[in-house]
């Protein structure tokens, strides 16, 4: 009788000098159904739509803070009345004054602040260097003679409401008389808007944007410009400004190109407002039907001198194959701090209807 062996071998047996599979390890899965490619751009997209939506909060919470911090310098500080700290604050030149150091605050520090918590350099976010060969005088009158036209949206915008009986009214408050009043002016709305602005707008949220493609970048950055200005005549216009400028820098490298062509837009904004005051209705006209003249002739030697340029110069690059253009605005928007962002500026735009 056979003695039974009770001792199974269950390990696989292999032919002789055949050595074991490796076993393949399985791809990492995620909640969502994403590949992990296209789940991490998704979280990345995300945190950039956090880092640009929390400063961009911050535009309209330190307008608000502001305010207090005003009145506890002057009459904490200094000393002052309220009465007296609150009837400084309303006179033209000093509004200005203030207008400079706020325009800083809003848009110079929560943006240095964010970019900074992701780890980026502002040094390589913003393009400080200067212009493409070929590309500055171009673009600066292209950017002019686009700016000059894209104003006529805003004063539809006006007429749109007024069509309707409606009564929106934006005042941004007395201007500050005399040379040096020009001046001051001069600068808190040409000047600086347009450096910080562009510093914001164009060279830390763009610049953040842009690894996700050009396109993406310029777009979703021209909507965030013309929303922070809360209100519905000046979003139109800032979002269509927003795009050329987001352009003009993306093609020649440069963030003094596009800060040039804002402030050129501004200063125009600044001269026609003092020119009320000192010509007639008619002369107005006559001098802004020329400026749109001007404005257009610049706008087409900049286009031909850019046309003696390649094509391809001129295209935009596209990025990132592997989610859609569809995927990063969906991604982006619908972000909560984003969206916290379009809910208070469109409350804040709500507000200059009259009643």
């Amino acid at each position: 009788m056979l003695e039974e062996n009770n001792n199974f071998n269950l390990q696989p047996q292999f032919e002789k000098n055949q050595a074991p599979q490796e076993e393949i390890p399985a791809a990492p899965s995620n909640p969502y159904g994403f590949i992990p490619e296209e789940y991490r751009k998704k979280k990345d997209i995300r945190r950039l739509a956090l880092v640009v939506g929390i400063p961009a909060i911050c535009l309209s919470v330190i307008g608000f803070v502001w305010s207090v911090v005003y009145l506890f310098f002057t009459t904490k500080i200094f000393g002052m009345q309220l009465n007296d700290a609150i009837k400084l604050s309303q006179n033209p030149a000093m509004q200005q004054i203030l207008q400079i150091i706020l325009s800083c605050l809003m848009f110079l520090v929560p943006f240095t602040i964010a970019a900074k918590c992701v780890g980026a350099r502002i040094d390589q976010t913003i393009q400080f260097g200067k212009a493409k060969s070929g590309t500055g005088l171009p673009f600066v009158l292209f950017g002019i003679g686009f700016c000059s036209f894209a104003n006529i949206a805003m004063n539809y915008s006006s007429a749109i409401f007024e069509g309707f009986g409606i009564d929106y009214d934006v005042n941004f408050g007395d201007n500050p008389q005399g040379i040096f009043g020009f001046l001051l002016t001069f600068i808190a709305t040409a000047i600086v808007p347009a450096l910080v602005e562009e510093f914001a707008c164009r060279g830390i949220v763009l610049g953040l944007l842009k690894k996700y493609g050009e396109g993406f970048a310029i777009i979703t950055s021209s909507i965030v410009f013309g929303i922070m200005h809360g209100n519905f005549e000046q979003i139109p216009f800032a979002v269509m400004v927003g795009l050329i400028l987001g352009y003009i820098y993306v093609k020649t490298g440069s963030i003094w190109v596009s800060v040039a062509v804002h402030c050129a837009n501004n200063a125009v904004s600044v001269i026609f407002t003092y020119l009320e005051s000192v010509i007639t209705v008619n002369m107005q006209n006559l001098l802004y039907l020329v400026y749109l003249v001007i404005s257009l002739i610049a706008a087409i030697v900049g286009v031909l001198l850019l046309s003696k340029n390649s094509e391809e110069n001129y295209s935009l690059k596209k990025q990132d194959d592997i989610i859609t253009e569809k995927q990063k605005y969906t991604w982006f928007f619908t972000s909560l701090a984003i969206i916290l962002f379009v809910v208070f500026n469109f409350i804040e735009s709500l507000s200059y209807f009259v009643i």
